[in-house]
């Protein structure tokens, strides 16, 4: 099933599924919505973060295809059953304005397949955002974010 999901997603923006293959049940985690300092087995973590480069106006539109995509995943794995392996937001001041960038956290099985994601978001597709990708290994801690 979870390979059936990855399939269409990766029929929408041109990649391969490959490194999404080893997706975890719900029956490995805690919390089948919820994402855990182990992602599962043969995943890691991996964080994307982002600041945009290019004036608001230019960004908008993009900006609700990137809202639309994070959310087809997320649907995509509700709708098989499967555990959330993302979670997307935007970074604010201490005043809760926005303007700091983005963050996506997210489970695949390597930094390749981390990438081929990555450059499925419609911001960078679109080349809205200056952005980096880095694999994340929980050391202290847990998380669990529905």
């Amino acid at each position: 099933m979870m390979r059936t999901i990855l399939t269409s997603f990766a029929c929408l923006c041109g990649a391969s599924v490959e490194g999404f293959a080893n997706a975890p049940t719900a029956s490995t985690r805690r919390h089948p919505s919820a994402l855990d300092a182990v992602p599962g087995d043969g995943l890691h973590w991996f964080v994307k973060t982002e600041q945009f480069c290019k004036p608001f106006p230019e960004v908008k539109p993009h900006l609700e295809d990137h809202r639309a995509w994070v959310r087809s995943l997320r649907e995509q794995h509700e709708e098989a059953g499967t555990p959330q392996n993302i979670v997307s937001g935007y970074r604010v001041d201490e005043n809760d304005r926005p303007g700091g960038g983005g963050l996506i956290i997210f489970a695949a099985e390597n930094y390749a397949a981390a990438l081929e994601l990555v450059k499925c978001d419609p911001l960078v597709a679109n080349e809205c955002v200056d952005w980096q990708l880095n694999k994340w290994i929980a050391e202290t801690g847990d998380i669990s974010l529905e």
